[in-house]
């Protein structure tokens, strides 16, 4: 699993507790518990690029609907072409498959800019057409040859206030720092933003960071084992906090933000040395809707669409022009905000495209050895 793939079915489950919570509405909520097993409201399989539509595929669950609202109806009712989304989770080797069986019925999936590459470097997705999709919405870190970003989170450090005795933790080194800051963390068990945060806290400069040190890191790792405990979903990540049984921890923006919530600010995190991901559009090689599916995906890279994702699940625009239709509330969880992303580490899909398996063998052999 990457962190692109977990953090995204993990957003399902933010969605549901913001449904809980009344910020969305019923439907969308009991789309929600499909994504957590209680009920079949995902639709596994069930679109099928069609002549007049666009087919989708996500994640499920919630992200079924709050894609809908976001992208779906603006672009049905600007162009009269229909979104269609099939939930069944777009994985590296469901679309490997189809196209190498010349049955491709997916125009576009939410996908993680490593999968990009990933598929990509193998023939299995079409360029994306920046004839049509203008990548200027988005920038030129945001735009590669087989995806297009379509929202940012970040791994953030989060912190249980009430057992901060000697101030409060604003940097990957406090992590470490166990003398001033005593108590159990978390890390999560998938690589990718793991070791970015240990190599900070050793010292590493940001320009610095790739290709990671991996052995400075497990150096510096390796002796409070001990002291940490791995993480495999958001939720998990969230319940070790309630549970006081961490009083510090590296867990998605979006789980510390409904921690903050929850506790009316017992929880807290910093956006200090942030580490940012980005999710990104890919085209399946042969899609059936051909040229019109670039058209859908440039009209989502538009401010409008990418805030009302936000708001649903908590997933950031990549649209800069979103930042002056903001609320206050808006960019206080938006990774791209200037004061949030002032010391932020882009993660590198790139980096990780050749490395990511190997070096999630060696990470969780590490942290079973003790």
């Amino acid at each position: 699993m990457t962190n692109d793939t977990s953090f995204q079915q993990d957003a399902l489950l933010v969605a549901a507790d913001n449904l809980q919570a009344g910020r969305i509405d019923r439907r969308a909520f009991l789309t929600a518990l499909g994504a957590l097993g209680l009920v079949a409201a995902v639709r596994p399989g069930t679109a099928r690029a069609d002549v007049g539509e666009i087919v989708l595929c996500n994640w499920g669950g919630a992200a079924v609907d709050a894609f809908q609202k976001a992208f779906g109806a603006p672009f049905e009712a600007k162009t009269g072409i229909k979104l269609s989304i099939d939930g069944s989770g777009p994985a590296i080797g469901a679309v490997r498959a189809m196209v190498q069986a010349n049955k491709v019925i997916w125009d576009v999936t939410d996908s993680g800019v490593g999968d990009s590459m990933t598929l990509g470097k193998g023939g299995f997705l079409e360029p994306i057409d920046y004839t049509i999709v203008d990548k200027s919405k988005v920038g030129p870190d945001f735009a590669v040859e087989f995806g297009v970003a379509n929202y940012v989170y970040s791994n953030i450090l989060a912190y249980d206030t009430s057992r901060m005795k000697n101030g409060l933790p604003t940097r990957w080194a406090d992590f470490f720092d166990f003398d001033k800051f005593p108590g159990k963390r978390t890390m999560c068990k998938w690589i990718q933003g793991q070791l970015e945060g240990v190599l900070l806290a050793d010292g590493v400069a940001p320009d610095k960071m790739y290709p990671l040190d991996v052995d400075r890191a497990f150096k510096k790792l390796k002796p409070h084992l001990d002291d940490i405990i791995f993480w495999e979903s958001g939720a998990q990540s969230q319940q070790l906090f309630r549970d006081g049984e961490v009083v510090m921890g590296n867990i998605w923006h979006t789980r510390a933000n409904l921690l903050k919530k929850e506790s009316s600010g017992k929880f807290d995190w910093t956006w200090n040395e942030n580490l940012l991901f980005a999710s990104a559009w890919c085209v399946p090689k042969g899609n059936p809707a051909g040229k019109k599916v670039f058209d859908f995906i440039n009209a989502t890279l538009d401010p409008e669409p990418q805030i009302a994702l936000l708001r649903a699940m908590g997933n950031g625009p990549t649209n800069p022009k979103a930042l002056a239709l903001m609320t206050p509330e808006d960019k206080a969880v938006y990774a791209l905000a200037p004061d949030n992303a002032r010391s932020h580490l882009p993660i590198s899909a790139a980096y990780y495209t050749d490395t990511e398996a190997e070096l999630q063998n060696k990470f969780l052999d590490l942290i079973s050895s003790h």
